[in-house]
């Protein structure tokens, strides 16, 4: 059946949830399969669905932007304090949702024009604080190009526990609190922002080959926070106290606190939040050895469908609909609803779909905390396992295949299909589809 064009900004609809389970003696089998190759899988998705739209991505900034803004200025203009912390928080989940306009524009696929894609972008990032130069590096040219793979890709990357034995007892409890429900934001604060795109380190700054860039990137991003300050100042002065217990906010600290503070705070849980749910699940596999990674293992079989509630998945600009954004990254955001739907149909077996609660998300903290890189399995921090070793991997090993290598017919030999388990990586190249 022909399908129709998407008409819709963010338009939602979800495959059906399939059982993923696989029996062991299937698993010889699965192991020797062919692979999906790049185009194949890419081709799942039809262009005209994944085209570009300078009228949808402009409608999407500027949209995003008034919610922010608007969330913003009720921080300043409401009544009550109480008021005031709401909009407070409702800021920080609109920050996320410019941010991943943002990151939309970065990878290109906001609007059909670069330049425009790169000023959209940068713009996008202020109210995250984020050097754009930093991030593109960060995340399309690392966490893109080796999805799931231990000593690439950093991003909420698991110790085996070896590792988290030899760390000192505050690394383990750092270890402990990020993998938690009132930590997650303080592991993208430290692990992430700071330490890769606020601080990267000096072979970081040598691999992004733009110097210029980040430094000009990171110049603007600060001279908005002085902006914020001095915004902020200008406005306390213009306020008096109110004589009710219930008054909104008027001294300079308590403002900073409710219209920087607990927003930036906000955003940074929900960034960390959805990284994590990303590919961080009971079946997704992490891997130390390049050998055993793939561009179907990492970007459609460890890269999860987290099924948002509507409310959810609009504020996210349905980036929870990740296989489809990292089977192509230049699929725009209002686009990934139905470019989800075709890959699902296309691999139902291997794309992990879960359908999102905070128990889930209880479930994966406490099921996916140190990894067992041999056995592929994961571990809780007392180093027992949580799910059983995965035997496609095992598989995998004693037939000593190795992923990327080809067949007689020319397609990839490796692990195919499956569920228990998932794998993770994506070739770099920068495809875009028909504009």
């Amino acid at each position: 059946m022909e399908a129709q064009r998407d008409t819709s900004v963010l338009e939602l609809g979800y495959a059906r949830p399939r059982a993923h389970s696989i029996h062991p003696s299937l698993a010889p089998a699965i192991a020797l399969a062919p692979r999906p190759s790049v185009p194949e899988v890419r081709s799942q998705i039809p262009a005209e669905i994944s085209a570009r739209s300078l009228l949808l991505g402009m409608a999407v900034f500027v949209g995003a932007l008034l919610l922010y803004a608007g969330a913003l200025c009720c921080v300043l203009l409401a009544p009550w304090w109480p008021l005031q912390i709401v909009c407070s928080v409702l800021a920080g989940l609109f920050i996320a949702t410019v941010f991943v306009v943002g990151h939309d524009a970065c990878h290109g696929s906001l609007t059909p024009y670069e330049g425009l894609n790169q000023l959209l972008g940068r713009i996008a990032f202020l109210p995250s604080w984020t050097p754009y130069t930093a991030w593109e590096f960060a995340h399309n040219r690392v966490h893109h190009a080796f999805t799931n793979l231990r000593g690439k890709d950093y991003a909420w990357a698991p110790l085996s526990k070896p590792e988290y034995d030899r760390l000192s007892a505050l690394g383990r409890w750092l270890q402990r609190h990020y993998r938690s429900l009132w930590g997650l934001g303080s592991y993208y604060l430290i692990e992430y922002w700071l330490a890769h795109l606020l601080f990267p380190t000096k072979a970081e700054r040598q691999d992004m080959k733009r110097p210029l860039g980040f430094a000009l990137d990171l110049v603007s991003v600060l001279v908005f926070i002085a902006l914020e300050l001095w915004a902020l100042s200008l406005w306390c002065h213009t306020l008096v106290p109110s004589p009710s217990f219930w008054g909104p906010f008027t001294s300079l600290p308590a403002v900073l606190l409710v219209a920087i503070v607990l927003p930036f705070a906000v955003w940074n849980w929900g960034m960390a939040f959805a990284i994590f749910q990303h590919h961080t699940h009971p079946r997704a596999v992490w891997y130390a050895a390049r050998e055993e990674w793939d561009f179907f293992a990492g970007q459609v079989e460890s890269t999860v469908h987290a099924q948002m509630p509507r409310w959810l998945e609009w504020v996210s600009a349905c980036i929870m609909q990740h296989t489809a954004h990292h089977v192509n990254r230049r699929i725009p955001l209002y686009r990934l609803a139905r470019s989800q739907g075709y890959l699902e149909r296309a691999y139902a077996e291997q794309i992990i779909i879960e359908p999102w609660s905070f128990a889930a998300l209880g479930r994966t903290l406490a099921r996916c905390q140190l990894y067992d890189y041999d056995n592929h399995r994961w571990l809780n921090f007392k180093g027992r396992q949580t799910i059983g070793p995965n035997p496609i991997m095992r598989e995998f090993k004693l037939h000593g295949l190795q992923r990327g290598r080809r067949s007689s017919s020319g397609r990839a030999v490796g692990i195919a299909v499956e569920a228990l388990d998932t794998h993770s990586r994506q070739d770099a190249k920068h495809t875009a589809p028909a504009t």
